[in-house]
This record gives structure tokens, sequence and C-alpha cells, in this order.
């Protein structure tokens, strides 16, 4: 029985909400506001997961992806879709300050865990699709634009 812990000594995670974690020992805590991104060391991970602070990157060695279909193509479709989803309905407590889409939001979308980078590319090819494609619901339409004209 191999007893080596393979997760890194420290990680970046990023909170949704206000939150405070503290380790299981007790000899440790960390404060996050929501949308804050902080590395933070091993010990305090299970408190982070279980507060639902979304890690960066993953922690450990992802498991054997189904042979049908890899976790990278499904987390990468799955928040492609969900971005747009989120794009589409404009909803402005779904996005944080720089205009970046909130982790919590996508997460009520998917069923599957995700880091924030992963989050982030989906949402820039998303944001690209939905510039290409002109279906920005923000857009005014036409007589909109007649009636500001006149």
């Amino acid at each position: 029985m191999e007893l080596v812990d393979k997760r890194p000594l420290s990680a970046s995670f990023t909170a949704a909400r206000d939150v405070r974690i503290v380790s299981e020992l007790g000899n440790m805590c960390a404060n996050f506001e929501a949308g804050e991104t902080r590395k933070i060391p091993r010990a305090l991970f299970a408190a982070a997961l279980t507060a639902g602070l979304i890690p960066e990157e993953p922690l450990e060695p992802a498991p054997e992806p189904p042979k049908n279909q890899t976790r990278e193509v499904t987390v990468r479709e799955g928040l492609l879709e969900a971005s747009r989803k989120l794009i589409l309905r404009g909803n402005p407590k779904d996005f944080t300050m720089n205009g970046q889409p909130r982790a919590a939001s996508a997460k009520k979308l998917v069923d599957f865990d995700f880091t924030v980078a992963e989050l982030r590319t989906a949402f820039e090819e998303a944001m690209h699709e939905v510039e290409q494609d002109g279906n920005d619901s923000t857009e005014h339409s036409e007589p909109s634009s007649v009636a500001a004209e006149r």
C-alpha cells in the first residue's frame, strides 16, 4: 500500500462566494472573498473543496477517461455550451467585474468538475463564436437603431 501523497504542495483556488476555510487539524485557515484566487497549502485542500472552492489546475492525476470520450473533450464541450448559455442569458450576476463568467454560475449548468483555466478557455471561444455569428442578444434591433437616428 502506497502512502505517498501525489498532490502538489500548494495550489491556487478560486472562491465563488466569501468563505473562510479551516484545516482538519484546525491549525491553518484562509479567508477568501467572492471571485478571489489564492494559492493555499496542501493541508487546506480538503477544506477548500468541501467549501466549494474551484482549483485552477487538477489536484490529482486524472482517472482513466471513458473509452468513448476523453475528459478533456467532455469538459471542453460542456463548458463551451455553458458559456454560450451564460452569454445569451446576459445576467450580470453570472459575471465578475472584469467580464469573466463566475465559476459558480457555470457549475450550475454542468455536472462535472472543472478548473477556472478550463472555464476561461471555453468562455473565450464562446465569445469569439458569438461575435462571429452576430447573435449577441445585447445588440440593438433594427427598429431601435432607426428610432435612435431620428
